[in-house]
């Protein structure tokens, strides 16, 4: 066992939602790695995050699972796919906590995040990985001061650090991951990267003019 999987098994738990698992595996939808979804709960309950903003549905596991971690948790999750939104509705309505979700069937690019019920204390990014700094620069505005802000697939499976990429689309999809998680690291925001999953950016979200 290699020490990336020996962490791995030791940040995983016993999975939850099985059914939606099977169905994104069957159906190839891709959904947060156990690892890195582990991570983040623990940051909710670190944190007392209750009020979640999510960009990218998929199926609704994340949010299921976001929604685990306390009764009171209350998630707005945004997905353009109309087949994955019905999905997602239809898990929602399974586990019972459909009260507790708005889903948005909206492309995040065209929604005017004033609509949105902010503040947040939480913000999930978790959809098209090239718009990471569009999404960043116009939803972690409606974060409260000391929110977090997550962004999964900051290692896009290991394409991040490779030098010759043939296929003009991955290449330029690893340039603009790659230019978002550096302007992350030069901002002087309090961030860590974490190499669980397929890498994990926490950013804590300070007042202005605070610095880490």
């Amino acid at each position: 066992m290699e020490i990336f999987e020996y962490i791995e098994s030791m940040n995983s738990r016993p999975e939850l939602f099985p059914d939606v698992l099977a169905y994104a595996r069957e159906h190839k939808v891709p959904i947060m790695d156990p690892d890195a979804l582990q991570v983040m709960k623990h940051h909710m309950h670190l944190t007392g995050a209750e009020r979640i903003l999510e960009i990218g549905t998929a199926i609704g596991y994340s949010a299921l699972h976001m929604l685990s971690v306390s009764d009171d948790v209350e998630v707005v999750t945004i997905e353009k796919d109309a087949d994955s939104h019905r999905t997602a509705k239809a898990f929602f309505g399974t586990y019972e906590v459909a009260g507790r979700v708005d889903p948005i069937l909206r492309d995040a690019k065209e929604i005017d995040p004033e609509m949105l019920r902010g503040p947040f204390d939480m913000l999930l990014i978790d959809a098209s990985k090239g718009n990471n700094e569009y999404f960043f620069e116009n939803f972690s505005p409606f974060v409260k001061d000391g929110g977090l802000i997550i962004v999964d697939n900051i290692l896009l499976r290991g394409l991040v650090v490779e030098e010759e990429i043939q296929s003009r689309n991955r290449r330029r999809m690893k340039e603009k991951v790659d230019a978002f998680n550096k302007k992350i690291a030069a901002s002087g925001m309090l961030s860590s990267f974490l190499p669980v999953g397929d890498g994990l950016l926490i950013i804590s979200k300070q007042e202005e003019g605070k610095n880490a």
